[in-house]
């Protein structure tokens, strides 16, 4: 077992502390495609009320119209894959209280459709005219 241990810390423990950080576990778990890393997220130019009603379906496992408890931690993982190489749970946890207080407009500490536009737009930095009118409600 301790040599299983110090080969699974050689291999992932990047940073070289003796511990597994939560992103340094993530690589070891078998784990869907991050939605978010797919280029129209990353490198595109424009995001479609289509693209949004996609991320939207994917995180909202329930269908219930939000997305919240641990539909909201997997969509903040994938996020934070985005801007950090290495994190813990502090930084996640941090994330979601900046998340909520910007973009959770109407307090309820989940994240609807509207609201997950808002964190895709601020992210992909280059809004068009063909950006998604976020007061369309969408059944």
């Amino acid at each position: 077992m301790i040599t299983y241990t110090d080969t699974v810390l050689q291999l992932f423990d990047r940073n070289k502390d003796g511990k597994l950080q939560l992103s340094e576990m993530a690589k070891l778990l078998p784990v869907k495609e991050n939605f978010l890393c797919r280029p129209v997220f990353k490198n595109a130019n424009r995001l479609t009320t289509d693209d949004i009603d996609r991320v939207f379906s994917l995180y909202d496992r329930d269908n219930n119209g939000n997305i919240e408890d641990e539909e909201l931690c997997g969509f903040l993982k994938d996020l934070m894959e985005l801007v950090e190489e290495d994190y813990d749970e502090e930084d996640l946890l941090e994330c979601k209280e900046i998340l909520l207080e910007k973009c959770d407009l109407n307090h309820d500490g989940k994240i609807n459709k509207k609201e997950l536009a808002m964190v895709l737009m601020s992210y992909n930095r280059n809004p068009t005219s063909d950006e998604p009118d976020l007061n369309e409600e969408s059944g």
